[in-house]
C-alpha cells in the first residue's frame, strides 16, 4: 500500500511538471552562393566559414530548442539553445519572476538587447530576410550576457511602451582576418537600459550600453607588451599607449530603430553607433527597408551600410610606432555597402520559403564584413544568392 501511494504521487508530481513545460523549436535550412573563391563570406563576426566560391549550408542554416517551464503562476524557467555556423550556443537560461502583470525580474542568461530585433536574431521565421541586415546585426560582437533585467511594459492612452534596465557580464571570440587573428571579446559592468514605443502603426526602439571591455588578440596584445618595456620610450608615450590598449577601456552601444506599417507595407530602419575607447576602430552602421505583403508573398528592398571611425588622434612621437598604431587602426576599420533584394512565401502558417539577392561592395577606406584569404587585402564586390526554408514549431 505504502509503495502503490508513493508512486502515484510521484505520477501525480510527474503529471504536473509535464503539464507546466512547453517545448518549442525553430531552424532554418539555407543555401548560400557566392562565386569568389578567395573570399570567405560571413553574415558575422563569430564565425569564419561560409560560402567561398561554392554552394554552402553554412552561412544561414541552424536549429534550436526552447524548453519553458511554468513553475507557478508568477515563476517561470526558459533554456534555448541553437546548433549554426558558429557551433553550439547557449542563448537563454533564466528565471523569471511576475512581481506584477506589467512589472518582472530577469535572472540569468538572457539576449543582448541591443538592437530592435536582438531578441528574435536566431528565429529567421520572425522576420523577411533570409537572415537580418548584416551591417547593423553583423557587428555585434556578443549576442548573449549573464546578469539581471528588469522589465516593465504598460498602456498609457493610445500608447503601449517597454522599459528594460538591465546588468551583467559577456564574453566570445571574433573570428579576425587571416592577417590579424582572432579576438576574445569580454564585457564587464555592462550596464543598459531600451525603451520601445508601439503607436497605433508605428514601433520606435531605442537602446543604451555601457561596459567595460577587453580585447584580448595576440598580435595586437604581444605589440602592445613590447612597446611597454622599452627603455627608450618615455612616461609620456606609454601613457598614450595605454590609452590605446584594448584592454580594459570603456565601450558604448547606441542604437534606434523603428517600423511603420500602412495596410500592407511597411518601412522599416535601424541605426547602431558602438564606440570604443581604445586601438580598436569604432563603426556605425544603418538600414532601411521596405516590403509588401501581398498576401502569403512578401517582396522586400534593403539598403545599409557600415562605416568605421579610426581612434588613432594622438601620435606617440616615433615614427614606426605612428605608422604601426595606424596601421592597426586601419585593419579594424569596416566599410561596406550592401542592397538586399528578397521574397518571402509563406507555404503554412509555420513554413516559409525565401529567396534573397544582395549585393556587397566592399570600401578601400576599411575593410568589409567577409574573410579575405590573399593577403594584402584588397577590397571588392560580393554578389550572393540565397534560398532557406524557416520553420517554426
Amino acid at each position: 500500500m505504502y509503495k502503490k501511494t508513493v508512486v502515484t504521487l510521484l505520477l501525480s508530481t510527474f503529471s504536473m511538471a509535464f503539464d507546466n513545460l512547453s517545448l518549442h523549436g525553430f531552424g532554418t535550412l539555407g543555401l548560400t552562393y557566392q562565386d569568389d573563391e578567395n573570399i570567405i563570406y560571413r553574415n558575422n563576426w563569430r564565425s569564419d566559414s561560409g560560402s567561398s566560391g561554392d554552394i554552402s549550408l553554412q552561412n544561414d542554416s541552424k536549429f534550436g530548442l526552447q524548453l519553458d517551464w511554468q513553475i507557478e503562476p508568477s515563476l517561470s524557467f526558459t533554456i534555448q539553445g541553437s546548433v549554426d555556423n558558429g557551433g553550439a550556443n547557449l542563448e537563454w537560461a533564466n528565471i523569471k519572476y511576475n512581481i506584477t502583470d506589467e512589472f518582472d525580474v530577469k535572472i540569468g542568461q538572457m539576449r543582448f538587447p541591443t538592437a530592435m530585433y536582438s531578441d528574435i536574431l536566431k528565429v529567421s521565421y520572425s522576420y523577411d530576410w533570409i537572415r537580418l541586415p548584416e551591417d547593423v546585426y553583423g557587428i555585434l560582437p556578443l549576442t548573449s550576457y549573464l546578469g539581471g533585467e528588469f522589465n516593465y511594459q504598460s498602456v498609457y492612452k493610445d500608447f503601449e511602451y517597454r522599459f528594460k534596465l538591465y546588468a551583467g557580464e559577456s564574453k566570445d571570440t571574433m573570428k579576425g582576418s587571416v592577417d590579424v587573428g582572432d579576438y576574445d571579446i569580454e564585457l564587464k559592468h555592462i550596464f543598459g537600459l531600451n525603451l520601445s514605443f508601439l503607436f497605433d502603426n508605428l514601433e520606435i526602439y531605442t537602446g543604451y550600453t555601457q561596459a567595460d571591455i577587453s580585447i584580448t588578440n595576440d598580435l595586437i596584445n604581444s605589440y602592445f607588451d613590447t612597446l611597454y618595456k622599452r627603455d627608450d620610450l618615455s612616461l609620456s608615450q606609454k601613457n598614450i599607449l595605454h590609452e590605446y590598449d584594448p584592454r580594459g577601456k570603456d565601450t558604448k552601444y547606441i542604437s534606434v530603430g523603428f517600423k511603420y506599417t500602412y495596410d500592407n507595407a511597411y518601412l522599416v530602419g535601424e541605426y547602431i553607433d558602438i564606440d570604443m575607447k581604445n586601438i580598436i576602430s569604432d563603426n556605425y552602421a544603418w538600414y532601411v527597408g521596405m516590403g509588401y505583403h501581398f498576401g502569403e508573398i512578401t517582396p522586400l528592398i534593403t539598403y545599409s551600410r557600415v562605416t568605421g571611425r579610426s581612434n588613432y588622434q594622438t601620435k606617440i612621437g616615433d615614427t614606426q610606432i605612428d605608422r604601426d598604431l595606424a596601421q592597426m587602426a586601419q585593419i579594424t576599420l569596416k566599410s561596406q555597402t550592401h542592397i538586399t533584394l528578397g521574397l518571402r512565401y509563406d507555404i503554412r502558417e509555420n513554413i516559409a520559403l525565401k529567396a534573397q539577392y544582395d549585393h556587397i561592395k566592399e570600401s578601400s577606406k576599411g575593410r568589409g564584413l567577409s574573410i579575405h584569404k590573399e593577403i594584402p587585402y584588397e577590397a571588392t564586390s560580393i554578389d550572393l544568392f540565397g534560398l532557406s526554408m524557416d520553420f517554426i514549431f
